[in-house]
């Protein structure tokens, strides 16, 4: 599994097109950065704590994704997918980071 997590890390490479485009939504791609550090990570709390916080944003997502799908369905404005979906990414990321955060200074496994 830490394998996997690893290459999440490599997606903070998709934040050097701030410097092509100048957009700052392209700076929380940074986010994916601390995901190198689970490479070497030998920690069974790390482990556990990581699989909480991504169960988090995946809870985002899905609830999120929901709500958005169906007021764009009942409003009928299209205009919103582009939002919504950056929202969605962006969202999800940082649950699953302030989700880390949080059970890594709470500090028990279950």
């Amino acid at each position: 599994m830490k394998n996997i997590l690893w290459y999440l890390g490599f997606l903070s490479l998709v934040s050097l097109l701030y410097f092509v485009e100048g957009k700052t939504a392209f700076l929380l791609f940074l986010c994916f950065i601390p995901y190198f550090a689970t490479y070497n990570a030998n920690d069974e709390r790390v482990e556990a704590n990581t699989g909480k916080a991504t169960r988090n944003a995946f809870a985002y997502t899905i609830f999120f994704g929901v709500a958005v799908i169906t007021y764009i369905y009942l409003t009928g404005s299209v205009d919103l997918f582009a939002p919504a979906f950056v929202a969605l990414f962006g969202g999800s990321l940082i649950v699953c980071l302030v989700s880390l955060l949080y059970y890594d200074r709470k500090g028990e496994v279950q």
